[in-house]
């Protein structure tokens, strides 16, 4: 499921039983703290682990740590254990939102014209982008005057450079006579869908207009559970899951 709620704290909780074996949980948000409660582990018995913590973005020393009680006097005494390994393991699928902006490292004048942007874009061909931040009415020229400020459609080529096409036609944008390149300029994700809404080429009553359908790649939340975690067979369980919308840094507090 796709996490909508950027900024705003959240909360769900499950129950299951436990088949002693290591499991892979799905969360409808990015938790930022997960409890499992062994609830059968609730008891005086020393040895039992009934809470087990993770935590989202910590070092390895702090990510994890289980509560076992040792003391088998009316449970009067805990301790805690360093889950380093067979705990928990984020397995989270790829996705979201795509990158909606570019800084561009290079434009060349040729047919068609392809643009190089500093990191990776994570555009997908077809998809519309404007230029913009190029031209002499810049502080300093920074060349292609004639790609400023234009929408086009993009063909994909390596993870960082994609050529232009215009987005009307569909035919590759010529720059062989266009003003060299010189530095900057940014490309702007205008659709995440992956053609314009126009009606096709062919006649309209051939092939009828149909709106494309928006499209959106979910990351799923997913975080793996080992067997240090999960118990024995037939153990029951409460998990608690926590996004936090904020966490302020108080820096060191010093007296």
């Amino acid at each position: 499921m796709a996490d909508l709620f950027l900024g705003q704290s959240m909360s769900e909780a499950f129950q299951f039983i436990s088949a002693g074996t290591a499991h892979t949980f799905t969360f409808n948000f990015q938790p930022d703290k997960v409890v499992f409660n062994n609830l059968t582990h609730w008891t005086s018995t020393a040895g039992k682990l009934p809470i087990s913590v993770w935590f989202r973005g910590q070092t390895t020393a702090a990510h994890a740590y289980q509560q076992k009680v040792i003391d088998s006097a009316a449970a009067a005494s805990f301790n805690f254990v360093d889950l380093a390994t067979n705990g928990y393991t984020v397995a989270c699928t790829t996705g979201g939102v795509t990158a909606f902006r570019a800084l561009i490292a290079g434009v060349t004048a040729a047919d068609p014209v392809v643009v190089t942007t500093t990191a990776a874009h994570g555009f997908q061909t077809n998809q519309i982008v404007r230029i913009t931040d190029l031209g002499s009415d810049m502080p300093t020229a920074r060349g292609m005057d004639q790609l400023n400020n234009n929408r086009y459609q993009i063909v994909v080529l390596t993870s960082t450079t994609f050529s232009l096409k215009d987005p009307v036609s569909g035919e590759p944008v010529d720059g062989t006579g266009y003003t060299a390149w010189v530095s900057g300029g940014r490309v702007v994700l205008e659709t995440r869908i992956l053609s314009l809404n126009n009606p096709q080429v062919s006649p309209y009553e051939s092939t009828p207009y149909v709106p494309n359908e928006y499209s959106y790649d979910p990351v799923t939340y997913k975080l793996t559970v080992g067997t240090s975690v999960m118990g024995a067979d037939s153990d029951v369980f409460l998990i608690e899951s926590y996004k936090w919308g904020k966490i302020t840094d108080l820096g060191d507090l010093v007296t």
